[in-house]
């Protein structure tokens, strides 16, 4: 009796992004398969429906993320999209709804699962805003790929009730519950955090003076400027006015000089801001006492390099290199498990909403110094984002003023 061994499909990864810098300095990406070759139509996608669209390098490379996501849905579901589109059929319902059970976990670089059958994590989900991209962009893609092949359709409606469905099961956030939410910093874990990169401090975590003192620099000026990753590590030593004492945040997208391919990028607007003396000291310290030992840190202006020797000493510091110093903290203090730089953002928005509490600005002169320090357009709405602690701070206090009965005939009594 002969026996039949039905053939066990296995999954590959089909695709991932690859950085790429042209010799003008601009960024971009492509999407290629397992040996490195370009994918035709992924690219030619991205290329004429969202390049051409002046979308900044990393939104470009976080769709081609997503784009991939779905590429790899489709890969180990076994649909071949331009055969079906071919045939006339586009996705069945079952499909949509299992393309939401992939597109909700973390892709990764190796199969996982029962019998290592798949590239999606089966244990870490990504957030909702990322599975809201990766559906959006799914469904663009599967749209522009349909103008190409599905010439004679078995259901008119088909294409559209599918799409329909795509969009539907993108996850919702309605922002209702945001009790929990985690925004900025106590003062307790901010002054934790200044005892811990203190150099010289018996709790410092990093071995070396010069990291030691760059480390606290980095934490110095997020904290004392307010400012973000990106502009914290586009910054140049030229950028630092030390007589006026004030610095500068430039925009520098697409910089030749800069040989970072996943280039930091700010986000904001081109501004003047004032650095206290002693922070423009810290500033000096490491520029003139640690960086300029760096071998090869005199080749570029960017402030923050790499310190490690190796191939990349003394090159600007990487995105990479910024996490794994703020991964680091995480791991290495318990009570700073969750901390983002960003945090140090809200919590600067927080003190400075502490400090115009003390004057007599109106509302509107208050937002335009804000907008100004931040670098927003005026009027963008994004001051309130940061300024919800501070809000939700002052009403506690005024409600607990009303229950005490603290109220006189002019108004509340402070």
């Amino acid at each position: 009796m002969s026996v039949k061994f039905a053939e066990v499909f296995v999954p590959v990864r089909v695709a991932t992004v690859r950085q790429i810098v042209f010799e003008d300095g601009e960024r971009s990406c492509v999407v290629v398969d397992t040996e490195g070759m370009p994918l035709f139509y992924p690219n030619l996608f991205l290329t004429t429906q969202m390049r051409n669209d002046d979308l900044s390098s990393s939104t470009l490379s976080n769709n081609a993320g997503h784009l991939c996501a779905f590429l790899q849905a489709m890969e180990e579901s076994q649909i071949d999209l331009i055969a079906r589109l071919s045939e006339g059929k586009v996705l069945e319902p079952y499909e949509v709804e299992a393309l939401r059970g992939d597109l909700q976990r973390r892709l990764t670089s190796k199969p996982e699962g029962r019998g290592l059958r798949s590239y999606f994590s089966q244990a870490e989900y990504i957030s909702k805003e990322i599975m809201h991209a990766r559906i959006t962009v799914s469904a663009k893609y599967l749209d522009w790929l349909a103008t190409l092949y599905l010439r004679n359709p078995r259901d008119s409606d088909e294409l559209a009730r599918v799409l329909a469905a795509m969009r539907e099961i993108r996850p919702v956030n309605k922002k209702r519950n945001t009790i929990k939410r985690k925004r900025g910093l106590s003062a307790e874990t901010a002054s934790a955090i200044k005892e811990v990169l203190r150099p010289g401090s018996e709790y410092n975590i990093w071995s070396d003076p010069a990291i030691q003192v760059r480390n606290r620099l980095i934490l110095s000026l997020l904290y004392e400027a307010g400012i973000r990753r990106g502009e914290l590590l586009n910054l140049m030593v030229e950028d630092f006015n030390f007589g006026a004492n004030s610095l500068e945040i430039v925009r520098r997208a697409d910089e030749k000089a800069d040989p970072r391919v996943d280039q930091p990028l700010v986000k904001t607007n081109d501004r003047v801001i004032p650095i206290k003396a002693s922070l423009m000291a810290e500033v000096r310290l490491y520029v003139f006492d640690h960086r300029r030992h760096v071998p090869g840190a005199k080749k570029h202006g960017f402030l923050f390099v790499t310190h490690k020797l190796g191939p990349t000493v003394g090159q600007p510091m990487t995105i990479v290199n910024y996490k794994h110093i703020v991964n680091t903290l995480r791991a290495a203090v318990p009570p700073l498990k969750d901390f983002s730089g960003h945090d140090l953002r809200h919590y600067w928005n927080e003190r400075f909403s502490d400090l115009m509490d003390k004057t007599e600005l109106t509302p509107t002169e208050q937002e335009q110094i804000r907008s100004q320090l931040m670098g927003w357009r005026f009027g963008s709405g994004t001051a309130a984002t940061y300024n919800q602690r501070f809000v939700e701070r002052k009403a506690a206090e005024f409600g607990m003023k009303l229950q005490a009965g603290i109220i006189g005939s002019k108004g509340v009594q402070g």
